[in-house]
């Protein structure tokens, strides 16, 4: 398998974990956080750049954005997503409703998928 190939597959994580009754939404965006986090360290390492052992989003899109800056406008969206490393990691009663998840999924998708494009072939 490529890495690229990988890169992808670390998305079907999150959409399945809504596919269950009843839809465990917070690990879904818990998942989401983790694979564009993963995204954008693979991209960090193709790019020679090192990374801190960190859990923070912003941090990592703004080392991305000083190696390509043209990544800037595409990932700022993903600078969000640092909240769902933590917040919703355990299950707890409040979980937020699928409607709220689905802009973030999509976000931390177009991270992994433009990281994916962006790597060299294997």
């Amino acid at each position: 398998m490529s890495g690229c190939a990988w890169l992808l597959g670390t998305f079907v994580w999150p959409n399945w974990r809504l596919a269950i009754p009843p839809p465990l939404v917070g690990e879904a965006l818990y998942h989401a956080q983790q694979a564009a986090e993963k995204a954008l360290k693979g991209y960090l390492v193709n790019a020679g750049v090192p990374y801190p052992l960190t859990h923070d989003v912003r941090r990592l899109v703004n080392l991305c954005g000083e190696a390509a800056p043209e990544l800037m406008a595409i990932l700022l969206p993903a600078t969000g997503l640092t909240q769902f490393a933590t917040r919703f990691r355990y299950p707890v009663e409040d979980q937020p409703h699928i409607s709220e998840a689905q802009p973030w999924l999509a976000i931390a998708k177009l991270v992994v998928a433009e990281v994916a494009r962006r790597m060299p072939p294997d």
